[in-house]
């Protein structure tokens, strides 16, 4: 007996920044069981991701979709939609997979033109990182996906109206490689590395700068605790988001003032994350609104606890008092008590980082994710399959 041939997904990336969600992409991408299942990633244009992904020989394919809701888009639509099918047809695509919402309209209308027969359908899975809204959900045809995936219990809540959710709304969390985010210098040779200095404790924000991650926030606390814990530093890893940019440099210009010069450093937008985790005794993501936080994961890899806000998944990454510690969301107070007992008690400190590794090692492994999607793509085959038998025995 022949081994069965393994299927084909192709990814659909509106951006190739590799900023979280590129980031959890290329992990599953590279983790995947090839005998299984074999990944083709498609993108606007070649990059930062189509570099990475060429290291492990993921094949990586150009079009460029446009925004689905930008009018200047309109009469494009038809010509994008027509190659993609053209594309999809060309590979062989089994199943297609939206590694955010926004390219979900392209997918559906492509699959349907690349259908060899209309009785085998081409599933699409379309991937929900950030809140949506029930516009949103309109606009981007998602009701149309055949699975929604979900970072977290808490992003799924945004599909609370759907009757059929609980079939059509999986909660997959994002793993994170743990032979790739692996300590390989001591937290003092990581900040000679950096230019950091070597005493103190040394928070760490990595991310996109902008409102929705609230460096304005930690200034605010990081100010108060500067007063009685002069050796608390902070530093952010990252650039501003198109349009945000003035939000960044009133981080900076605070950060310049007399009550905080000196303790908080920028450093921008890197692929190389992982001396910047090295170099951190404490990780922060006090998002205003979080999908997941996958800079949870990754700090834990490395042993490093996280200072988060009880805001979108956040919570269901961190065990309080166990594995981090925490706060309400835009709560400088709150957030400044957090920073000083992590900042004073050395062995909480210690303690919460190895929890954290332990609790990431078990629950946020990118295996652990990679066969759950994988999983997730057969059973949407096979509940096709399945479908198309009930159809033909109704018109037998």
């Amino acid at each position: 007996m022949s081994p069965t041939r393994p299927k084909t997904v192709l990814y659909l990336t509106p951006s190739v920044r590799l900023l979280g969600a590129r980031r959890s992409l290329a992990q599953l991408v590279t983790n995947l069981d090839r005998e299984r299942w074999q990944p083709i990633v498609c993108g606007q244009s070649e990059g930062q991701l189509s570099e990475l992904l060429g290291e492990f020989s993921v094949p990586f394919e150009v079009v460029r979709l446009g925004w689905w809701r930008k009018g200047k888009y309109f009469l494009w639509r038809p010509f994008v939609i027509a190659r993609l099918a053209t594309l999809i047809r060309r590979l062989g695509v089994d199943l297609v997979h939206c590694n955010e919402i926004y390219p979900n309209p392209y997918a559906i209308r492509a699959c349907a033109q690349a259908e060899r027969d209309p009785a085998e359908r081409i599933p699409v899975v379309t991937h929900m990182r950030l809140t949506v809204s029930e516009r949103m959900i309109r606009n981007y045809d998602l009701e149309r996906a055949n699975k929604i995936v979900v970072p977290s219990a808490a992003a799924g809540e945004d599909f609370n109206s759907w009757p059929d959710k609980s079939e059509r709304v999986e909660v997959i969390h994002n793993g994170v490689d743990l032979a790739q985010f692996r300590r390989g210098r001591t937290r003092g040779e990581a900040r000679r590395l950096l230019g950091l200095p070597r005493d103190g404790v040394m928070l760490a924000a990595i991310g996109q700068i902008g409102p929705r991650k609230g460096g304005d926030v930690i200034l605010d606390a990081l100010e108060a605790v500067a007063k009685v814990l002069p050796d608390v530093r902070l530093f952010f890893v990252g650039n501003s988001h198109r349009g945000q940019e003035q939000f960044a440099e009133e981080l900076r210009r605070r950060a310049s003032e007399p009550s905080l010069a000196g303790r908080v450093f920028f450093f921008p937008f890197t692929q190389k994350v992982l001396p910047f985790y090295e170099a951190a005794d404490v990780n922060m993501l006090v998002s205003r609104e979080e999908g997941f936080g996958r800079t949870i994961i990754e700090a834990a890899a490395l042993g490093t606890p996280t200072i988060g806000a009880r805001t979108g998944g956040i919570p269901e990454l961190i065990d309080d008092g166990t594995t981090g510690l925490l706060v309400p969301s835009e709560n400088p107070a709150k957030l400044a008590d957090a920073i000083r007992r992590m900042a004073t008690d050395e062995a909480f400190r210690s303690a919460a980082g190895e929890a954290s590794f332990r609790q990431t090692a078990q629950h946020f492994s990118i295996r652990s994710h990679a066969d759950q999607m994988m999983d997730l793509y057969d059973s949407v085959l096979a509940s096709g399959a399945a479908a198309r038998d009930a159809e033909g025995r109704a018109r037998g």
